[in-house]
């Protein structure tokens, strides 16, 4: 059971300083951290700490941070879950400072919980793709997105975050299967172990196969017993996600990388993602909400890597242990003779990536066959109408707190695309400069 806390500790001049140095010990990468020789120190300071500090300390983290902090000592961990009721909230308000719908006061203190501050980021993920979703059509002069602290896009962010949930799930699998020793992939055949040693290339890529079917399989009975109301939860909110993936005819020029991963190089990316056609699908079910939390919360908007932290990451994951660097291959890029780098590892991943998608499909579909169950349009065509009521009606408009978030993942717009902008744009000056004087 949880405690409330109250500060016994009579001289606190020093707990700023304590707050920078222990924010500063947290955040450093594991890696370093388990390499360097003071991590032993540091958790001695941490032990030597008195609790109401400790407790001070803990309110002060952000949700990443405490997560982080609970396993660094059976002491903290402890510390935390007890007095979890004041840690909690503060902790909530240090990592969202501006979302005070989302943070609505509980009535029963014993409510904030562990579980209850790592169900808030489902939550603020949600709460994200519905406000940012408004940018994603600019060719257009309709407002789409509904603001994150506005109650009425609550039934919609509910069902978001649900799908937000399935892909934890999706991922979680992947990382689980991903964890296992090879031997527990791989039956121990002479023929195998032969293979592991003559040719570990190709006992490197059995493993790999065995363990994308074992995933697939794990995820395919997932989906089976997934409920039908969640499978068009995952469903609208992968169709909301695709729309942060842009190529647009703005993103020309060499500060944007090329989309690498598929034959069209972008073209109908985002419903080639959606459907699964892409091996970005592959790359989205393994890493899950994560990697979206990073680019869009955790990190330092000001960074200026943050904002392509996605699209930096995923062409990583592109090129894998090839032996060809992405710089290299980023320069030397030529849309019309593209190929994989990786084509045999990669066709595993489209293929299974694919079927997971349509696994997902058919579960939503079984349901109900209404489109608007699994599109996003009508909650924000809706809120249009309310929106105009309320300018009539005098009411100002709601605040926005969401207008840092770095939402869209850029890449190049695909050559094809933009030649035949440049030709459109030209035919329409000419068709101006034709047309007789008078005419509007």
């Amino acid at each position: 059971m949880s405690r409330s806390f109250h500060c016994q500790t009579q001289d606190l001049t020093d707990l700023p300083s304590l707050l920078v140095q222990f924010s500063f010990m947290i955040m450093l990468p594991l890696a370093r951290r388990r390499s360097s020789p003071n991590r032993t120190a540091e958790r001695r300071w941490l032990d030597e700490l008195p609790e109401d500090v400790l407790i001070l300390i803990f309110s002060q983290c952000r949700i990443d941070e405490l997560f982080t902090l609970r396993l660094t000592s059976s002491r903290t961990r402890s510390l935390i879950s007890e007095y979890i009721a004041t840690i909690a909230p503060s902790v909530g308000r240090s990592t969202f400072p501006l979302n005070d719908l989302l943070l609505t006061p509980l009535e029963n203190p014993t409510l904030y919980t562990i579980n209850w501050l790592k169900g808030l980021i489902p939550l603020q993920l949600a709460s994200i793709l519905v406000d940012r979703h408004r940018f994603s059509h600019e060719w257009t002069e309709q407002r789409y997105g509904i603001p994150a602290e506005d109650p009425y896009g609550d039934v919609l962010r509910a069902r978001v975050a649900n799908g937000w949930r399935v892909l934890r799930r999706l991922s979680k699998i992947s990382q689980d299967v991903y964890n296992l020793h090879p031997r527990s992939v791989v039956k121990s055949t002479t023929a195998n172990l032969a293979w592991k040693v003559v040719h570990p290339s190709r006992y490197k890529f059995e493993v790999f196969r065995e363990r994308e079917d074992m995933i697939l399989k794990r995820r395919l009975d997932y989906i089976k017993n997934l409920p039908d109301e969640l499978a068009k939860d995952y469903k609208l909110m992968f169709m909301l996600l695709s729309s942060a993936f842009r190529t647009s005819v703005s993103n020309y020029g060499d500060d944007y990388k090329p989309w690498i991963f598929d034959w069209g190089c972008g073209i109908d990316g985002q419903r080639l993602l959606r459907r699964g056609n892409s091996w970005l699908t592959w790359f989205v079910l393994n890493e899950g909400p994560d990697l979206f939390w990073e680019q869009w919360w955790s990190l330092d908007p000001k960074t200026p890597s943050t904002k392509n932290h996605i699209r930096d990451r995923s062409i990583e994951a592109w090129f894998g242990t090839t032996k060809i660097t992405p710089e290299d291959f980023v320069r030397q890029f030529l849309p019309k003779e593209w190929n994989d780098v990786n084509e045999k590892w990669h066709s595993i991943q489209r293929d299974y990536a694919f079927k997971v998608q349509k696994a997902i499909e058919e579960k939503a579909a079984s349901a109900s066959m209404d489109f608007t169950a699994v599109n996003p349009i009508l909650y924000f065509t809706q809120y249009a109408e309310c929106r105009q009521l309320r300018g009539e009606s005098g009411i100002p408009s709601v605040k926005e707190t969401l207008s840092q978030v770095p939402f869209h993942v850029d890449f190049r717009c695909p050559e094809e695309l933009f030649q035949k902008f440049c030709l459109l744009r030209s035919e329409r000056v000419v068709a101006m400069a034709n047309r007789p004087r008078g005419e509007g």
